[in-house]
């Protein structure tokens, strides 16, 4: 979409950054350490959406490509995610890939993609050597048939519309399985529509410890009780008083109907917090801090980092700079999108910056406002704009 030239986001940490080490870290035994929380900045308009829509598109396509390439073309979802504003770029696929951690082995996967035709494919995984488990260029395939003897069994069924690994996954391969399940720990949501992830709060509801936890963290919000119904809708209970404020009965809400904005973001933002600190996943949100109070944003992503048991890390847009806090994040965690003249969007670090520009001590908002690492671009009032309004 915005993104003409490769972006990489990084969520290792700078072996020289020493700050926040014990709440904001994941120690390994590979010889890096990892970040719990990674925060994405930057203009209306600079990318950071395509970004999260990216992870979006590659996870979604890895779970169901098989499936959707049974269906006809007219009920696919469009795949012109190219950059559109290049002659260089409007012929050419794009480029998916991600590196994760799993069960002691890092595994690399990606793919390219133009419409709905795999144009290359390829799956590494490295314990102590980096070696190829599979690579595809078009329909030709090389396998480790040493170290991925299910890739040779199956070689020749796959379509060209058609990931690799998802086809080994839906034919129960081992490895691929793993690897398939993996992706299910990796979960993308829209942070200004509730449908991406009220499911999960719905859902949660029908637990106990769930319910009850929920419960207790909303008392800020002045609801007695949150229920989910037989028909998978919410109830939110209220208390009623007398004219002595003393409380004489509960109100139920029609939690969808009745319930504000911001309250319906907050509980559908803790179903999915909850599944994901206690299950170890990974969670993208795009507009995080939208609907949100400052306070709360700023507590949500301090529980994160302090109370995340199971290593599961989070992703997040923001536009509300009172996250840029030193306290609260580090410069590795910190990431900016702009687009430059061409409009294509670039993606870099906090941490690109040497000293002489931001250490570790500095005042991040501050800086960012003031447009010291760029991103920060807002609409230019000059003479010729207010002249054109009012001649």
């Amino acid at each position: 979409m915005s993104y003409k030239d490769e972006a990489v986001l990084n969520l290792t940490g700078v072996k020289a950054f020493k700050e926040l080490a014990k709440t904001n870290i994941i120690k390994t035994d590979k010889g890096f350490d990892l970040l719990k929380s990674s925060a994405i900045f930057g203009s209306n308009a600079g990318g950071k959406s395509n970004l999260i829509l990216a992870v979006d598109f590659m996870e979604e396509l890895i779970r169901n490509s098989f499936a959707d390439s049974l269906k006809k073309d007219e009920d696919k979802k469009r795949t012109d995610y190219y950059f559109k504003l290049s002659t260089e770029t409007e012929n050419d696929p794009t480029s998916f890939e991600i590196s994760f951690l799993l069960k002691d082995i890092i595994y690399r996967y990606g793919f390219e993609i133009k419409g709905y035709e795999i144009i290359s494919e390829w799956l590494f995984k490295k314990k102590e050597t980096e070696i190829f488990l599979f690579k595809r260029k078009g329909q030709k395939f090389t396998i480790n048939e040493k170290n991925f003897t299910e890739g040779k069994k199956y070689k020749n069924d796959v379509n060209s519309n058609v990931l690799f690994l998802s086809y080994l996954a839906q034919n129960n391969a081992k490895q691929a399985s793993i690897i398939f399940e993996g992706f299910s720990n990796l979960n993308v949501i829209n942070g200004l529509d509730e449908d991406y992830y009220k499911n999960a709060t719905q859902t949660l509801l029908n637990f106990p410890q769930f319910k009850t936890w929920l419960n207790l963290a909303v008392r800020f919000l002045e609801i007695s009780t949150i229920e989910s119904t037989k028909e998978k809708s919410i109830i939110s209970y209220h208390n009623k008083f007398d004219n002595n404020n003393v409380i004489i009965d509960s109100v139920a809400f029609d939690f969808e109907a009745d319930e504000s904005a911001g309250t319906k973001k907050i509980i559908y933002l803790l179903g999915a917090l909850y599944d994901t600190l206690v299950h170890g996943k990974t969670l993208f949100i795009d507009e995080l801090d939208a609907k949100l109070h400052p306070n709360l944003s700023k507590k949500i992503l301090d529980f994160f980092h302090r109370f995340n048991l199971n290593n599961a890390q989070f992703v997040f847009t923001a536009h509300d700079s009172i996250l840029l806090d030193k306290d609260l994040l580090r410069r590795d965690q910190i990431w900016f999108v702009d687009r430059n003249k061409f409009g294509s969007s670039q993606l870099y670090s906090m941490s690109d910056f040497d000293a002489s520009v931001v250490r570790n001590t500095s005042d991040f908002k501050k800086k960012y406002l003031d447009s010291v690492f760029g991103a920060a671009e807002t609409i230019e009032i000059s003479k010729e704009l207010i002249k054109l309004m009012y001649e």
